[in-house]
């Protein structure tokens, strides 16, 4: 009686999302303030080997977006990637699957909270008063403190009252990025020169070798497309599923276009040897070329685009910690939702928690965190795409490109001599320490819920699509 109630009892998440909220959910994820920031760590290596850079890395992330496309489809329930990690190899890789996502998420929250503050900091000096204590060099100011706190706050709550304010808030601001990157783009082509873009290449630096630095950090910056099937339960019709390969595969492509249009303007409008010198790149070209008057707009899109990756992200990591807790693959009580507004909201309570803590730490004790990050996005993408091959055997040369990209990019992470491979020692002990945290989560969860049944939890996590 208590199995075939538990079999009876999958709680499902509210259908509201449509297409463009797909499309938007991803865009806020990688448009966000990267291409203001921290350009300057890509157009180093010369504007036209950037370009370049992140089309063939676009391309090359085109088979992995097929694959997910293809699953998503086929399976549209919470949480995506743990759902077919777990009907293709069981619940151990699904585990270490949501594991590894789950940080290359949730690790982004904390760390936009910093971020939007030292963007503050940056517009207004007097926030730097009140220092309260240092991390590893880093100082942490009160007034910044409680900007970070706040908007946790604002993002824990919009999370758990429910999709549908996320899904404006990541709308509009969203729209408003791109907006103003068309601006950019136009006022750079009216008061810049073609000759500012030369040499197109560094100088000092192989042509070959500055276009593959490039590709070795453009995967992170092109992420969020995998955060679709995380909401694909939330699917409002059967159009919006049977659209989400075409919105993965667009979301990839605007992606590329994106990164490739600020770095044209940024380059066009003040020699990019110049610009790669300062601090916030893009901030430094266009007050240059139209004065300081332009510092605020640019820096108002930076803050825009910090708190639509926040946004996104945070939404991630809530489907994360929602679909591992209801298939008993991380404490059950995260896969409840709430009585009134049918929300993770115990899981958007601890992701919440977990951003309040960033303010409180500091950007250099997150950075080794993050760069662990990117490298989990590219070891989930890899499980996504082995999956596919095990579960189907049609379109085996599409999966299979889609593994050796995984591969390829996996090994660029781990080659010391490339820009976004990790360093040694702190990072590789982090990797270690997480993922023996997840193994000992996997094994405690095991013996503690036992009682949920493989038939059971099959059900949980893939739902009617257990065939």
């Amino acid at each position: 009686m208590e199995r075939r109630k538990t079999m009876n009892n999958r709680k499902e998440l509210k259908k509201t999302m449509g297409v463009k909220d797909y499309f938007f959910l991803a865009f806020g994820i990688y448009g966000g303030a990267a291409w203001i920031t921290t350009l300057g760590g890509w157009l180093k290596h010369g504007p036209i080997a950037s370009i370049l850079g992140f089309i063939i890395c676009g391309l090359m992330l085109m088979p992995i977006g097929l694959v997910y496309g293809d699953l998503t489809s086929k399976m549209p329930v919470a949480g995506g990637e743990i759902a077919f990690a777990y009907k293709a190899f069981g619940p151990f890789i699904a585990t270490m699957t949501g594991w590894f996502l789950a940080l290359a998420y949730i690790i982004v929250c904390p760390y936009e909270a910093i971020s939007v503050s030292l963007v503050i900091e940056y517009m207004f000096p007097s926030f730097k008063v009140l220092p309260l204590y240092t991390i590893r060099g880093y100082t942490i100011y009160l007034p910044s403190l409680i900007v970070g706190i706040s908007l946790s706050l604002l993002f824990t709550y919009l999370n758990y009252k429910g999709v549908k304010f996320t899904k404006i808030f990541q709308t509009v601001v969203s729209t408003t990025i791109i907006i103003l990157v068309i601006v950019f783009l136009i006022l750079s082509i009216y008061k810049g020169s073609i000759n500012n873009i030369k040499p197109y290449f560094a100088p000092d630096e192989n042509n070959f070798i500055s276009i593959f630095k490039v590709l070795s950090m453009a995967p992170f910056f092109l992420a969020g497309f995998d955060a679709i099937p995380l909401a694909a339960e939330e699917a409002k019709d059967n159009r919006s599923i049977k659209k989400i390969g075409a919105i993965i595969i667009l979301a990839i492509a605007v992606g590329i276009l994106f990164y490739c249009t600020t770095t044209l303007a940024t380059s066009l409008i003040n020699p990019w040897q110049k610009t790669v010198s300062s601090s916030m790149p893009t901030l430094y070209a266009f007050t240059s070329a139209f004065g300081s008057k332009f510092k605020n707009l640019v820096m108002s899109c930076a803050i825009l685009g910090l708190l639509s990756t926040w946004n996104g992200c945070f939404f991630a990591g809530t489907r994360i910690l929602f679909a591992m807790g209801r298939g008993g693959l991380l404490p059950s009580k995260l896969g409840k939702l709430h009585p009134k507004y049918n929300t993770p909201y115990l899981a958007a309570l601890f992701t919440g928690f977990v951003s309040i803590l960033g303010p409180f730490i500091g950007k250099s004790g997150l950075i080794p965190a993050v760069n662990i990050g990117a490298l989990a996005f590219v070891i989930t993408w890899l499980s996504i795409s082995l999956s596919a091959i095990k579960l189907e055997k049609e379109n085996l040369f599409v999966k299979r490109i889609a593994t050796f990209v995984c591969l390829f990019i996996l090994s660029i992470i781990l080659i010391p001599y490339f820009p976004s491979s990790l360093s040694w020692p702190t990072e590789w002990v982090l990797l270690g320490v997480w993922i023996v945290i997840g193994i000992s989560m996997y094994f405690f969860i095991l013996n503690k819920d036992g009682k949920m049944t493989k038939e059971e939890q099959a059900y949980q996590i893939l739902g009617k699509y257990n065939r």
